[in-house]
C-alpha cells in the first residue's frame, strides 16, 4: 500500500500532502525516552511592528503564541534518499492527536493562520496548513542552511 507523506517545510512553509497512516486515539502522551517531542501551536500572521509579540520566522511575521502544545515523538530519523535534507517524524498516539487537532484548527482559522513548529527551544517554522492532516507520520524538509542530524538531535532532547 503506497502512502503519501506530508512535508512541513522549514523553507517552503507549505503542507504538501496527507499521510496515509492512521493514528490511534490516545491522549496525554508525552515525549518518550527515545523519541522526544516537538512543540506546536496555531498563530496568525501580523504586520511588522504591529504587536510586540510579532516576530519574523523564515521571512514571515507571526504572533508568538502564548502557549504551545507538546506533541510526543515516537521516532525521528534523517530521511533516506539522495540529496534530501529532511527528517522523518513518527508521533506517539497522543502526539498524533495533538498534531492532527492543530492542523484542523489551523485550517479553520483561515488563510492568515500558521502552524508554529518549535524544536529545541527555537521556533523553526510557521507553516501554512492547506488541509487537516491525519496520521502519525510527517516529513520535515530542512533548510539547506540547517542540518537534518541537528534537528533530529533537538527533537530527541524534546
Amino acid at each position: 500500500m503506497a502512502s503519501r507523506t506530508p512535508r512541513l517545510a522549514l523553507v517552503v512553509l507549505v503542507v504538501l500532502a496527507v499521510s496515509g497512516c492512521s493514528a490511534g486515539v490516545g491522549a496525554g502522551d508525552t515525549a518518550s525516552d527515545t523519541g522526544g517531542a516537538i512543540e506546536l501551536a496555531v498563530s496568525q500572521t501580523c504586520a511588522d511592528g504591529a504587536d510586540p509579540q510579532c516576530v519574523q520566522v523564515n521571512g514571515e511575521n507571526v504572533v508568538l503564541p502564548s502557549a504551545l502544545e507538546r506533541a510526543g515523538v515516537k521516532e525521528a530519523t534523517i530521511a533516506e534518499g539522495e540529496g534530501q535534507n529532511a527528517v522523518d517524524v513518527t508521533f506517539t498516539e497522543g502526539g498524533a492527536v495533538v498534531f492532527n487537532a492543530l492542523t484542523v484548527k489551523a485550517v479553520q482559522a483561515g488563510d492568515s493562520a500558521r502552524l508554529i513548529i518549535k524544536i529545541g527551544g527555537e521556533i523553526q517554522a510557521a507553516v501554512v496548513v492547506m488541509e487537516a492532516l491525519e496520521g502519525d507520520h510527517v516529513q520535515i524538509s530542512v533548510s539547506p542552511d540547517d542540518n537534518a542530524r541537528k534537528i533530529v538531535d533537538l527533537i530527541h532532547k524534546g
